[in-house]
């Protein structure tokens, strides 16, 4: 009673070497085409973190800029927070100690720039950027205005360190109603 079961050699299930080899190499080419992929992706999350931050930095300097008499405004134009000249080095004036918090938001202490201790007593230790802001109020070259006796157009540049740098430049324009 032994009966053996017959199978046709036609009949073999499975795969041979070489279908298993170049189902191989797909995968492999497929998985490597994915993977140059994350480089990329991680760039532009980087730069669009970078472009994020830049803007929000311009806006801030934009609002603080509403807060400076309206007669003081030009008293802004030229401000860079990279050099320690001008508006930005004085202690007195509304609108030096604006630009001394911009300073201190972007980019810091540093290059001979200090901060005395009620400024950082008031201001807090903060994350800075290494970033750098230029503003202009109604500069015939970086930032064209109206005219008159009561408008002011002020414009604000934030460079972001990277490869190229990150730039971003808004502009706002303020009235005077009295």
């Amino acid at each position: 009673m032994g009966g053996k079961i017959a199978m046709p050699l036609g009949d073999r299930r499975g795969f041979t070497l070489v279908e298993v080899l170049v189902a191989s190499m797909i995968l492999v080419v497929a998985l490597l085409t994915l993977a140059s992929m994350f480089p990329v992706g991680y760039r532009q999350i980087a730069d669009a973190g970078r472009l994020t931050v830049a803007v929000t930095g311009a806006r801030h300097i934009l609002e603080d800029i509403g807060d400076v008499p309206f007669n003081n405004l030009s008293n802004l134009n030229g401000v860079d927070t990279s050099s320690n000249t001008g508006v930005i080095a004085g202690l007195g004036a509304p609108e030096s100690a604006i630009a001394r918090r911009w300073r201190y938001m972007l980019a810091g202490s540093g290059n001979g720039f200090t901060f005395t201790a009620a400024e950082t007593a008031a201001w807090g230790t903060v994350q800075t950027v290494g970033a750098s802001a230029r503003v202009w109020v109604n500069d015939a070259a970086n930032c064209p205005g109206p005219v008159s006796p009561t408008l002011r157009r002020a414009c604000v540049t934030i460079t972001m360190p990277s490869t190229p740098p990150t730039t971003v430049t808004l502009s706002t324009i303020i009235v005077s109603m009295f």
